[in-house]
């Protein structure tokens, strides 16, 4: 049984800049569904609205293409997909929902959607939003479970093992490139904030995810 909606529509205050500009209410809920589709068990509606209360408990003002960006970054999400297949719809699906909206906005924030396919940000309007997209790297290790158990969840009916354990192991296993990709940086967080606040707590969770898995192998 799926968990209920979280409350997260046009009144959050994080949205504003966006609704200034021009995005509709009704535009704006027509894109939340997306994030309700049943596959998603992480990437929903649950995530944007984290993403968009942390952006007011760390006392950054999003601008009106950060709140787009944000609002499309998983719009599409097939698992599965070829890397950055889904970004690069997530952007296409912005642009045919923004007409009328100011073309510098609606550029800036597909750039910014297809960033968070490498989290690598291009610009720093980027940074931000590629922050607020890696956060839950820096939960509590129990959440972190449940967030890595969140996405294989979404990606179980793609591995071709029986047993639910054994797929998980598998699964776990397949990250750890990522997650070593960014223990690699100098920094995971691109802005201060989130260096802060995330860096220390995301860091010592992907070293822990690593470490799991060197454990389970045979004569680790």
């Amino acid at each position: 049984m799926r968990p209920p909606k979280p409350e997260f529509d046009h009144r959050h205050p994080a949205l504003a800049p966006l609704l200034a500009a021009g995005f509709s209410p009704g535009r704006l809920e027509q894109v939340l569904a997306f994030y309700d589709e049943p596959h998603r068990a992480y990437h929903d509606r649950q995530h944007l609205l984290e993403m968009f209360d942390a952006s007011i408990a760390l006392g950054e003002q999003l601008s009106a293409a950060q709140c787009l960006a944000l609002l499309f970054h998983d719009a599409i999400y097939v698992p599965g997909a070829a890397r950055g297949s889904n970004e690069l719809m997530s952007a296409q699906l912005l642009r045919v929902y923004t007409p009328g909206l100011d073309r510098t906005i609606v550029d800036a924030a597909c750039s910014m959607v297809i960033d968070t396919a490498e989290h690598v940000a291009r610009s720093a309007e980027a940074e931000l939003v590629l922050d607020l997209d890696l956060m839950r790297l820096a939960a509590p290790p129990p959440d972190f479970d449940r967030y890595s158990r969140m996405v294989f969840a979404e990606q179980r009916s793609l591995i071709a093992i029986a047993d639910d354990a054994e797929a998980l192991a598998f699964f776990a296993a397949r990250r750890l490139p990522f997650f070593q990709q960014l223990l690699d940086r100098p920094s995971i967080y691109c802005t201060a904030v989130g260096r802060r606040h995330f860096e220390v707590s995301a860091r010592a969770n992907l070293l822990h995810a690593i470490g799991q898995v060197a454990a389970a192998r045979p004569n680790a």
